[in-house]
Formats: structure tokens, C-alpha cells, sequence
């Protein structure tokens, strides 16, 4: 199980570390050209295989505790105990982040294909996800705050990106290109999700005394503190490019 979940870890590190330079190639690109459109595929792809290695490590975190890393000792009851409990905090951690990553890039991606039949993309499997990405955050906000996890708390609100999803999948569209904003800030929320996961679980490594600092969370939160203003900022650019005033669709007015 060990060998495993390190054969897992690596694959989730490798894929990550492609699509987190990846990402950056569509930002530049010019926006519906081939590099853009090749190099978005490609993002996709290595964060698909990211979320699904994210969900298999959880798994293994929460069903197999003790099985997943090497001890140095004999533990006792009360190590295994503390043990097995946090790595199944862990485990609903990377899930979590997991799923706030899979909503927010099957929302990016499905609003381009149902742009012309923008209920196309308001069916079972998408309400689910999202209303269960909801329902992960109030376990992780409840966890962190029994916990005194503040990590957890703060980390929480992401996943309230999902309450987003659900208004924009319930209501009709408010604007004609409404399917292209949500599409760039569902884009980016991959990218908030990923850097999140990649400061939570590689600053350690990388950076074990920043990392052990009580001032260290504020480094996690940097990814949301980044992109939120910049999905406000690049829907405002593309508002004004495309001369959109932000009055409803008279569609959208007749349905009020």
C-alpha cells in the first residue's frame, strides 16, 4: 500500500507540475487561437489525471492510515489513534480540493460546449458535483474549526466556489457572453485550487522552516487573494472589450 500510494504521489506531483507551467501558455495566447486552444486541451488533461490521483490518494489516506507511510517505531495506541485521525483529515483536505478543482475546470470547459444550449450544461451530474463541493466546504470549515485548524478554515471558503456554478447553472444567462466569463473564472479557479494544493502540500518540503511558521497560512491564502481579484479584474477588461454594459439579456428580463 505504501509502494502505491508513493507511485501515486509522484504521478500527482509530475502531472501538477506540468499543468501549473501549462496554464500560464492559454493566459498569453491569443484567446480562441490554435496555441491557446491546444495548449487549454493540454491543461485540462494533466489536471484531469491531477484530480484523479487526488481522489485515489484520499482514499488511500482514509481507508489505510497506517498502511500509506513508514514508521521508525512501534506506534502505540494513542500514536496510531492521533495518526489515523490525521491522515483522514488529510484525506478529506485533498478531496476537497480535488473536487473544487474537477467543478470549477468541468464548468470551464462544459460552458464552452454549451454555450449555444447554456441548459446543456445544467444536468444531474453538474448539480451534484457542485452541491457536494458545497456540502465538502462545511465539513472542512466544521473539522478546522473543532480542530483549531485554521488552514482548514480558511481553505474552506474555496469551495464555496461551487455556489457560483450552481447560480450561474440555475438562472438564465444575464449577458450574451456570459458563457466566456464563466468560462475565464472557472479557468483560473482551476488555477487557485492547484497553487493552493501545490503551497499546502510542497511548502513543506520545500520550504520546512516558513512552512513550520504560524504566519504560514497567509501564504496559503495567497493563491485567492491573487486570482479573485484577477477573475474580477479580466471579466471587467472583457465587459469593456466586448462593449457589454452588464444589463441583462432581454431574455433573462422577460424570465424574472
Amino acid at each position: 500500500m505504501y509502494e502505491l500510494f508513493q507511485a501515486l504521489r509522484m504521478t500527482h506531483i509530475a502531472f501538477g507540475s506540468v499543468a501549473l507551467v501549462a496554464f500560464w501558455v492559454p493566459i498569453a495566447a491569443a484567446k480562441g487561437g490554435k496555441l491557446h486552444v491546444r495548449i487549454g486541451w493540454t491543461y485540462a488533461a494533466f489536471m484531469s489525471f491531477v484530480v484523479l490521483t487526488a481522489f485515489l490518494m484520499s482514499g488511500l489516506a482514509y481507508g489505510f492510515p497506517l498502511d500509506i507511510r513508514h514508521f521508525d517505531h512501534v506506534l502505540t495506541n494513542e500514536e496510531a489513534m492521533r495518526h489515523t485521525q490525521l491522515s483522514r483529515q488529510f484525506a478529506i483536505f485533498l478531496a476537497f480540493l480535488g473536487g473544487v478543482t474537477l467543478a470549477a475546470g468541468w464548468q470551464g470547459i462544459g460552458v464552452l460546449r454549451a454555450r449555444k444550449k447554456p441548459n446543456g450544461l445544467r444536468n444531474p451530474f453538474t448539480l451534484t458535483l457542485n452541491a457536494v463541493v458545497v456540502l465538502a466546504a462545511i465539513v472542512v470549515l466544521s473539522i478546522g474549526v473543532r480542530e483549531h485548524n485554521w488552514t482548514f478554515v480558511g481553505m474552506s471558503a474555496v469551495g464555496f466556489v461551487a455556489v457560483g456554478n450552481l447560480a450561474y447553472l440555475l438562472r438564465k444567462p444575464q449577458t450574451k457572453m456570459h458563457w466566456w466569463y464563466e468560462h475565464v473564472s472557472s479557468m483560473i479557479g482551476t488555477a487557485i485550487a492547484a497553487y493552493t494544493a501545490f503551497l499546502v502540500f510542497g511548502g513543506a518540503r520545500l520550504m520546512p522552516g516558513l512552512a513550520s511558521s504560524p504566519y504560514y497560512v497567509a501564504v496559503w491564502l495567497l493563491p485567492t487573494a491573487i486570482g479573485a481579484p484577477a477573475i474580477a479584474l479580466t471579466i471587467a477588461y472583457y465587459r469593456r472589450k466586448f462593449h457589454d454594459n452588464g444589463k441583462p439579456l432581454a431574455s433573462a428580463r422577460a424570465g424574472a
